[in-house]
């Protein structure tokens, strides 16, 4: 809903940006009331965990895109990279970012 709302109000030339948060802090925040499992799922899926500060910037950073949709995510491409080479199994939507 929020990301159709934001493009709708983009359209219109209203200001809107819809973020599509990734992991936060694991100490504080939503991620703190994820369960381990989850937790550890996220994180084999190539998402690590966004500090506060990088969690601000990258706030900050999306006023400033055309974009009304944005993903605010930290990626561990390193890992991603070592679970390609281990198995092929990287989401389709990331394969393109550890591929050669």
């Amino acid at each position: 809903f929020l990301d159709a709302l934001a493009a709708r109000r983009r359209a219109a030339g209203i200001p809107a940006t819809s973020l599509a948060w990734g992991l936060g802090p694991e100490d504080g925040g939503m991620a703190g009331a994820l369960a381990e499992l989850d937790v550890r799922r996220m994180t084999r899926g190539g998402a690590a965990a966004l500090s506060i500060d990088d969690g601000l910037a990258l706030f900050d950073a999306s006023a400033t895109l055309p974009d009304a949709v944005t993903v605010p995510v930290r990626l561990d491409l390193a890992g991603l990279r070592a679970q390609e080479a281990e198995s092929g199994q990287v989401t389709a939507c990331l394969r393109g970012l550890v591929l050669p």
